[in-house]
């Protein structure tokens, strides 16, 4: 019996060993088709509109340019695509995670990711740029074009 139990125990250490983890949750998971997703939040009503779609730069990354008042208010948003798929719907790991200009945030794919929040201090036109790293996490960079 003792032998049993001790099998029991290295092979569940062995098998939390093998398994591997990211921080943004990807490993394993279903590749993030890209030229699907779209910019979907409360500046649109959630909506997959074609305005909000991304496009290529080049092979890793994609962009969308969007005009957004500065009223103080945060904008909710999520990355998806039109059907809300769980493995193409990316966001983050906490609720309601804010987004820096022009810094680098790492999204979760996957049906669990939360909303994040972007507060523009200036009223103008915004650049939401994705990219996936050889690693495949999801990088999100929010910046100012005009």
């Amino acid at each position: 019996m003792t032998k049993y139990i001790v099998a029991l125990v290295l092979g569940v250490l062995i098998t939390g060993c093998t398994s591997s983890s990211s921080l943004s949750g990807r490993t394993n998971a279903t590749p993030v088709n890209f030229t699907t997703l779209y910019l979907r939040g409360s500046f649109n009503w959630w909506e997959a509109l074609p305005a909000y779609k991304f496009t290529p730069l080049d092979d890793t990354q994609w962009t969308v340019d969007i005009e957004l008042i500065a009223d103080g208010q945060p904008y909710d948003f999520r990355l998806s695509d039109a059907n809300w798929t769980p493995t193409q719907s990316c966001g983050a790991m906490i609720k309601s995670q804010p987004v820096m200009l022009g810094t680098q945030s790492v999204l979760t794919c996957k049906q669990s990711s939360q909303t994040l929040q972007f507060t523009p201090t200036v009223t103008g036109f915004y650049r939401f740029q994705i990219s996936q790293p050889k690693n495949g996490e999801v990088l999100l960079t929010v910046s100012r074009i005009r």
